[in-house]
């Protein structure tokens, strides 16, 4: 087609829509392409022409984010003069690919029309040294956990981690050895050059066989065939849903108590044989307690509880023993015993284990 007909062509347009005293734009889409974050904030140009036969004005023009500023003047456009907006992007602190959309208000028609830049931001060391510390080969992470809070058993919950691409080709990220109770997609599958991706995962709380903290991990790499990998810790706290208990039933619920707070085992040697000491969980309610997990995260303390469901107005003994010779390099044992249970105002009772070690 030649430039003879093109013109021609804006021509009849601009003639046919005149009547209507129309703004009409010339261009409303901009492509910066890759450009490096060093090279500082970058403008494009978008250019109104005034169709019409009265003049118009742009009244406003506002984007949808700080890092994008809009440049324009309100005098009158004149008909059959251009009016140009200039759009600057900062991309300081803003590795991968963006897109950010300028909203622009007129006192003719279109009253409202909406102008977008994208591009893709090619970080600076720096940046990507604050923003995604965790280098894998050619791959980044922003970190190397996953915290999902409190996830109820028969709920699902959602979390992310973030990554970048610091090569000049494309990756293929990959996720092993995940925990078979959290789903996991790469978005996107293939990540351009100097793009950003997301590794979304849901964790379902009916697959989790144990309760309170749970801990896991799954293997990152930037390649299936790649011998670079990170492990990447998931953390969740499965809880009991009791929001859907009436009143009677919590009337009736059990109720958990311990005689002891706390087991003072006050010095013991690091030579000593194993100290044993024990705690008694009662039940005060009116309906079976039943005790969902008893633990405890330090690897020198061993707990033990015959009878995990204990009827109301009974008790239960728990078995406390301790191996001074696991106790790691610190002069005061302080560890934890969680006690997760059905009891809906007591989900969650800890019982200490204090000694000094010497």
């Amino acid at each position: 087609m030649s430039l003879k007909t093109i013109s021609a062509g804006i021509l009849l347009v601009l003639t046919s829509i005149a009547a209507a005293g129309q703004g009409i734009w010339l261009e409303q889409k901009h492509d910066f392409g890759a450009f490096d974050e060093n090279l500082g904030t970058v403008y494009c140009n978008f250019r109104l022409v005034n169709a019409g036969n009265e003049p118009i004005a742009i009244v406003n023009a506002r984007a949808n984010c700080g890092c994008t500023r809009p440049e324009f003047s309100r005098e009158p456009i004149a008909p059959g003069d251009t009016a140009i907006i200039r759009v600057g992007f900062d991309p300081s602190g803003r590795p991968g690919r963006f897109i950010k959309y300028v909203n622009v208000d007129l006192d003719s028609e279109p009253l409202r029309s909406s102008l977008s830049i994208q591009g893709t931001v090619i970080g600076s060391s720096n940046t990507l040294k604050s923003r995604f510390p965790v280098s894998v080969g050619p791959m980044k992470l922003r970190s190397t956990i996953i915290t999902y809070g409190k996830i109820y058993r028969d709920h699902t919950g959602g979390q992310y981690l973030e990554g970048y691409n610091a090569s000049s080709d494309t990756l293929r990220p990959v996720v092993k050895n995940k925990p078979p109770y959290i789903n996991v997609i790469m978005q996107p599958a293939e990540v351009p050059p100097g793009d950003r991706f997301v590794i979304s995962t849901i964790i379902h709380g009916n697959k989790i066989k144990d309760w309170g903290i749970v801990t896991d991990s799954m293997t990152v790499s930037p390649a299936i065939d790649s011998d670079k990998s990170v492990k990447v810790e998931t953390v969740a706290i499965v809880s009991e849903d009791f929001s859907k208990l009436s009143t009677k039933d919590r009337e009736n619920a059990p109720i958990i108590d311990t005689d002891v707070t706390a087991l003072d085992l006050r010095r013991i040697s690091r030579t000593d044989n194993t100290v044993r000491q024990s705690f008694t969980i009662s039940n005060k309610g009116k309906s079976p307690l039943i005790i969902r997990r008893i633990h405890c995260p330090e690897k020198a303390v061993d707990v033990k509880l015959k009878d995990t469901k204990i009827k109301a107005g009974k008790s239960a003994k728990v078995e406390v023993s301790v191996d001074p010779s696991l106790i790691g390099d610190t002069e005061l044992l302080n560890a934890r015993i969680n006690i997760i249970a059905n009891d809906p105002d007591h989900p969650s009772t800890m019982v200490r284990v204090v000694a000094e070690v010497k």
